[in-house]
C-alpha cells in the first residue's frame, strides 16, 4: 500500500514538471518589416532589469495560499538579454550592435528595445520580457511579449535563451 502512495506521488510529480507552462508570447505587428531591405540595427541595452522580490505564501486551513507578488522594483541587469537578441537578429541577416540609451547612433534600419522582469524561484528565472521594433522614424514596426505570470507557480526555468529566438521569429517572420 505504501509502495502505491509512493508511485502515485512520483507519477504526479512527474506529471506537474512535464506538464508546466512555459508562459505565454504575444506579438502585435504593426507592419512588417522586409528583411532583405533591412541591414543595420541598433539593441538599446536596458539601463537595469526589474525584480520581483520572492515571497513566500501563507498556510492557511484551507491550504498553501499563494499571496500576490509585490511591484517589481529597479535592480541591476541580470543576464544577457541584449546578446541573445543580437544574436537572433544576425540569424536573420541583420547586422546588430548593442548600445546604451542616449548613444550617438549612426544610420540604421531598425532600432530594437527591450524590457525585462525577473523572480526567484530556485534560482533567477525570466518572468516577463518586451521587445519593441521601431523604424527610423521613431514608428514601432512590432513589439512581443512574454509573460510567465499567470503560471508563475508551474513553469519550465524561462530564460532568454529559451525565449527570445520564439519571440524574434514572431517579429520577423510573416
Amino acid at each position: 500500500m505504501k509502495k502505491n502512495f509512493t508511485c502515485i506521488g512520483i507519477l504526479t510529480i512527474l506529471i506537474i514538471l512535464l506538464s508546466s507552462c512555459s508562459g505565454t508570447i504575444n506579438t502585435v505587428k504593426y507592419s512588417v518589416p522586409e528583411i532583405k531591405e533591412q541591414k543595420k540595427a541598433y539593441i538599446i541595452s536596458a539601463e537595469n532589469s526589474q525584480y520581483i522580490k520572492f515571497k513566500f505564501g501563507a498556510i492557511t486551513p484551507l491550504g498553501y495560499v499563494i499571496l500576490p507578488d509585490d511591484p517589481s522594483k529597479e535592480h541591476e541587469i541580470i543576464g544577457n538579454t541584449d546578446l541573445v537578441i543580437k544574436n537572433e537578429v544576425e540569424k536573420y541577416g541583420v547586422q546588430a550592435e548593442i548600445v546604451k540609451k542616449g548613444d550617438e547612433l549612426g544610420n540604421f534600419d531598425l532600432l530594437i528595445e527591450y524590457h525585462d522582469t525577473w523572480r526567484w524561484d530556485l534560482k533567477k528565472i525570466l518572468d516577463k520580457l518586451e521587445i519593441v521594433i521601431i523604424s527610423p522614424k521613431g514608428d514601432v514596426i512590432s513589439k512581443s511579449e512574454f509573460n510567465i505570470y499567470k503560471n508563475k507557480e508551474l513553469h519550465n526555468f524561462p530564460s532568454p535563451e529559451k525565449e527570445v529566438p520564439k519571440m524574434i521569429k514572431e517579429l520577423f517572420e510573416k
